[in-house]
């Protein structure tokens, strides 16, 4: 015989286990190894039992002399130790896992070793938290509901008198008040429980979803689900659907999908109800030895029974029944067995139906389960009709339907009946048949219409509502942080982009500035040191360069002798020309202003023309040039004044213009044993006194020379250290010190030249 009705009962049973099983508030973890075991407390409780133990054994309790009144714990950075907060948290961890094996006396133990911790060290809030737990685990181990209000009303009491931060305050609050809500809602106290739950809410933060908040609405939604108000139940675990997968929230999205999954279950949506056990599975496989994985098995077995896959079913069925945590609740354990029974008396092994009911009826003479027994003596009546024993049937139906009438279990009632009415009928009683099944189905159209209500459709309708309506909700949050983040970003763009405007706009103002101050520095330089008509650097620059020059010069020369350079210095021997050009000095008068000032400036670039680096030429005065050439590569002081004559030549030759020159040399290092003993100006004299002598000689001869002074390899320096270079250089050459070398041929007119000098 089918009954779909029978796992109906068996996942409200189910639902009602499952609202006991310790869900401990997030506390402040610090610990990665506490963090840890505290995920694992529910899903695996024995291995957050070993990491919690391990966590009190291996590390050597420390007393922390700054905590006071705040439960909030330190880092343990030291993993070494541990201070009286984390060591509570420790054995709170420890009391839930304790409990969740069914060790309640275990649990009660590690709360007393915690309450004590508490008090020692005056963690008051703390302890009121310690409080709420063991009133929570002695509620569910023993469902004294007035007990556990009466307590809480104790601990609320003891939290108005404490006068300390507002958040830990309102967290413990939130606790108390959610556990009262949970109690009157176990209780069958639906208003009160409603209320309560509402004022929990109100403790929460409510501009951001957390951890808590979802955990909040799941157990709203299971205290709708609880009185079958499916719209409400939907709506609450659907916000807590949506905002586990925003908070990527993974074990409490696998409790949300279980608690969906009943939902949809009771709803007769079979489908959706294994969509969401597939994904609680899916969580669950990567914890295999975790008691809500059986939980989950067992569901997706009634399912498949219920969509009559009776081989998917018993494939479910024997892995709960493998599963290590159905051992360890006898109730648990008789659950599974009469599934099995009634799984194998739909598929007519009658013999292994009755093997796993006999077991289960052994279990049952141990326990107290009357729901279960209710169930047992449906199945044997099941069985007799099904082997034409129908006394047996009414005496089985009639036990089934006088315990489910004492629970006000309509469910099983209607199952009571309706095989009174087949027993009877198998007897031969067809009036009292005919009486129970008139009984069973006005039961049946009690349930059929609270399930009426609300159509598979309008519900599937209603779901896809809520669950668009989350979304648009989600959606729309994040499109008010967006529009927000992109204000703040317009407006740090703004300002950013008047910044590098501004920069921008100061970068091209130092840019023009700077270039109007180079062009203007080079105009400036251009005009200091450069001849105004002929364009050839002036005197000027070579009154800045040339001291300077001499002097590293000399410089050089020191560090040479002393050893601190290793090459000799002025190896690169100079040679001073000074050039007495009479056109550039007769130019105006004969050709006029305009006229003399483009002749000089082409003659200014002419000669720039014929200035090979690193030589350099300066206009020194009106008419006279200085040229400063290396003698890298020595060449006679006639072949230079050739070069010369032949410059002046050259320019401009269809003009009618003076073309003599007249030239005086030098050398630098004019004294050969005495380096430094000659500075700029001593030097320029030595050249001013060759140079005359050469404008002397062509103004007799009426024609170019030129006048080489040179000073022998001995001549000592003291020779030209009078005060007075021209009459030092004139008694140097009258004592031979000095050679003279000319482009004249005329000694008596030279000797002539030298006693007026």
């Amino acid at each position: 015989m089918r009954s779909t009705v029978w796992v109906n009962t068996c996942a409200f049973l189910l639902l009602l286990v499952s609202t006991f099983s310790v869900v401990a508030a997030p506390a402040t973890f610090t610990s990665p190894a506490l963090i840890e075991a505290h995920k694992l407390v529910q899903i695996e409780p024995n291995q957050a039992k070993k990491i919690a133990s391990d966590y009190l054994s291996q590390r050597v309790f420390s007393e922390q002399k700054d905590e006071r009144m705040s439960n909030l714990s330190r880092d343990d950075t030291d993993q070494r130790i541990r201070t009286p907060v984390s060591t509570v948290n420790a054995l709170t961890i420890l009391a839930n896992a304790h409990f969740n094996l069914g060790n309640t006396r275990e649990a009660l133990v590690n709360l007393e070793q915690a309450n004590e911790i508490t008090k020692q060290y005056q963690l008051l809030f703390l302890e009121l938290d310690v409080r709420i737990l063991r009133t929570r685990l002695l509620w569910q181990s023993s469902g004294k509901g007035g007990e556990a209000l009466s307590e809480l009303k104790s601990i609320e009491n003891q939290l108005s008198e404490i006068s300390s931060d507002l958040q830990i305050a309102r967290r413990t609050h939130y606790r108390i008040k959610l556990l009262q809500a949970e109690i009157a809602s176990n209780e069958n106290e639906f208003e009160l429980a409603n209320n309560l739950f509402a004022a929990a809410n109100t403790f929460l933060p409510q501009a951001s979803m957390t951890t808590q908040t979802i955990s909040f609405h799941t157990k709203y939604g299971q205290h709708f689900l609880r009185y079958r108000l499916y719209n409400e139940a939907l709506s609450e675990l659907l916000l807590a659907y949506w905002s586990a997968i925003e908070t990527n929230s993974s074990v409490q999205l696998a409790k949300v999908n279980q608690l969906l999954a009943q939902l949809f279950m009771q709803r007769q949506v079979l489908d959706k109800a294994l969509e969401h056990l597939s994904q609680a599975a899916d969580f669950y496989d990567s914890y295999p030895d975790s008691p809500i994985l059986g939980e989950v098995l067992k569901l997706m077995g009634d399912i498949y029974f219920l969509q009559s896959k009776f081989n998917l079913a018993l494939v479910h069925y024997f892995n709960v029944i493998d599963h290590p945590s159905t051992d360890k609740d006898i109730e648990k354990v008789i659950d599974i067995r009469l599934s099995l029974a009634s799984t194998y008396l739909q598929l007519f092994n009658y013999p292994l139906a009755e093997q796993y009911l006999a077991r289960a009826e052994k279990l049952l003479s141990y326990s107290d389960l009357p729901a279960l027994t209710a169930r047992a003596s449906l199945l044997y009546a099941g069985l007799a009709y099904n082997q034409n024993e129908s006394k047996k049937v009414i005496e089985q139906a009639q036990k089934a339907l006088k315990i489910s009438q004492d629970l006000k279990n309509t469910s099983l009632e209607q199952q009571s009946y309706q095989l009174l009415a087949l027993g009877y009928e198998q007897r031969g009683n067809y009036k009292k048949s005919l009486v129970n099944i008139k009984l069973a189905n006005s039961l049946r159209t009690f349930q059929q219409n609270q399930l009426n209500q609300i159509s598979e459709n309008a519900f599937r309708q209603q779901k896809q509502f809520v669950e668009q309506a989350l979304h648009y909700e989600i959606q729309t949050s994040e499109l008010s942080d967006a529009v927000a983040q992109q204000k703040k970003f317009q407006k740090v763009a703004f300002v950013l982009f008047c910044i590098v405007t501004a920069l921008s706009l100061f970068s091209i103002r130092l840019t023009y500035v700077s270039r109007r101050s180079k062009r203007e520095i080079a105009e400036l330089n251009d005009s200091l040191f450069t001849h105004p008509r002929s364009g050839l650097p002036n005197l000027r620059l070579l009154n800045a360069r040339l001291p300077s020059s001499l002097e590293r010069t000399q410089n050089h020369f020191e560090q040479w002798q002393v050893g601190e350079l290793i090459n000799e210095p002025l190896s690169d021997r100079l040679r001073f020309v000074l050039i007495d050009v009479p056109f550039l000095r007769n130019m105006y008068l004969q050709n006029g202003y305009e006229e003399g000032l483009k002749l000089e400036r082409a003659f200014g670039d002419f000669i720039k023309s014929k200035i090979a680096p690193p030589a350099r030429l300066y206009h020194f005065s009106d008419a006279n040039l200085l040229y400063i050439e290396s003698r890298e590569t020595p060449r006679s002081a006639e072949s230079l004044f050739q070069d010369i004559q032949s410059w002046i030549a050259e320019f401009e030759p269809n003009k009618q213009i003076n073309r003599i020159v007249r030239v005086g040399m030098a050398d630098y290092p004019f004294l050969p044993r005495a380096y430094t003993a000659i500075n700029d100006k001593e030097l320029l004299d030595i050249l001013l006194v060759s140079t005359h002598i050469a404008r002397s000689l062509s103004m007799q001869e009426k024609q170019s020379h030129w006048v080489y002074l040179k000073a022998i390899d001995n001549a000592p320096a003291a020779s030209l250290a009078t005060g007075d270079m021209r009459n030092a250089c004139r008694t140097a050459i009258n004592q031979g010190l000095i050679k003279v070398h000319s482009s004249s041929q005329n000694e008596d007119g030279f000797k002539k030249i030298l006693s007026k000098e």
